[in-house]
């Protein structure tokens, strides 16, 4: 009887751990991911707002980094019209939906947005959000504003759709759109009542993801002051490995030294909280007064020594001076790098990525 119930009790121990096993196979498994990268949040990364310059280094450092390690997919795409102006592909949306982007920044939905993006409409009415990439992803995340008082829509992609009500307490909304197929578009339709839509994670399995955050002209001051519980919601639903981050320049009138560091402080420190591992780059030099900008290069460089961070500076690169950087050819005007220059940006931050191996590590992971 007891050499019976010995067995017994192996037996049943050697299923739990079949199971276990199994069980850790599949969220290994539902774990993969493509490896995510941010880049932002001014025009040293996503050029002037308006004008025919294109300065914008990721043009030249995304199909060199994807060559490298393969494409993840599109990666977050804001739903705004600027956005698609300057990236391609197209957006269309009926006329009760308004843009994000024309409010103030302190005020709802916009302190509850990623970058300022996205569209919201009070009184909906069975509107719709068209939207084509001009790249095709196989699996896609929606993201809303979960709301009091809030109103309904459908999303689907290749066919397939799902109703979401919005109704809820305060923060960001997470939809997994159905299907896994490549496809390249994405429809919203039967829009009702008081909606905020943001954006959308587009991706494939594997291989790299760049999102740009941010525009021209963004400010530093603004991402401190997004509403951190849902910035928090944001990081864990984008789950962001790298982040390249600039910002600052356009904070120059308005922020001291001490100031600038404080938001660094408030913007980043959910990031590093998450894991997500950080560069900080110091700008290229500008004609003119950069009392500020060595200030605030020199709090980077704090920031980094203290958090320890990655760390790139574009006066290596382009002239640790403007007219060293002019002379060469790679000024579009005072403070933008022209297309030579960006071109030479992108090829100084894949080298810093590729000779250091904490990020070449990072690139290779997933």
């Amino acid at each position: 009887m007891k050499k019976w119930m010995y067995l017994a009790t192996i037996l049943a121990v050697g299923i739990v751990l079949v199971l276990a096993n199994l069980g850790h196979g599949t969220e290994a498994k539902k774990a993969k991911q493509p490896v995510h990268i941010l880049a932002g949040i001014d025009s040293l990364t996503n050029g002037r707002l308006y004008g025919s310059n294109k300065s914008r280094y990721l043009d030249d450092f995304i199909p060199a980094l994807k060559k490298q390690y393969g494409d993840g997919g599109p990666g977050y795409i804001p739903f705004d019209t600027l956005y698609f102006q300057r990236e391609g592909g197209r957006l269309e949306f009926s006329g009760n939906l308004k843009e994000i982007n024309d409010l103030p920044h302190d005020v709802a939905p916009a302190v509850y947005s990623f970058d300022f993006k996205g569209l919201y409409t009070l009184r909906g009415q069975s509107d719709f959000i068209k939207m084509d990439l001009n790249r095709s992803f196989t699996m896609a995340k929606l993201f809303y504003l979960e709301q009091g008082g809030g109103g309904s829509f459908e999303a689907g992609s290749g066919g397939h759709f799902i109703e979401v009500k919005t109704n809820g307490r305060t923060g960001l909304g997470v939809i997994t759109l159905p299907g896994h197929t490549p496809r390249h578009s994405l429809i919203i339709r039967h829009i009702r009542g008081r909606v905020t839509l943001f954006g959308g994670y587009f991706y494939n399995p594997s291989g790299v993801i760049v999102s740009r955050v941010g525009q021209g002209g963004d400010r530093l001051e603004w991402y401190a002051g997004l509403n951190k519980r849902t910035l928090i919601q944001w990081i864990q639903a984008l789950q962001p490995d790298l982040y390249i981050f600039n910002g600052g320049m356009n904070d120059r009138n308005w922020l001291s030294a001490y100031r600038y560091k404080a938001s660094l402080d408030m913007y980043l420190t959910p990031f590093l909280k998450s894991h997500c591992t950080l560069i900080l780059s110091i700008p290229n030099a500008i004609r003119g007064d950069e009392t500020r900008l060595k200030a605030y290069s020199h709090e980077l460089r704090l920031f980094s020594k203290q958090y320890h961070t990655g760390l790139i500076s574009y006066q290596d690169a382009l002239g640790t001076s403007y007219r060293v950087a002019y002379l060469k050819g790679y000024m579009a005007d005072d403070i933008h790098p022209n297309a030579k220059g960006a071109s030479v940006m992108s090829r100084h931050l894949l080298n810093y990525l590729n000779h250091h191996e904490v990020f070449r590590t990072l690139l290779s992971t997933k």
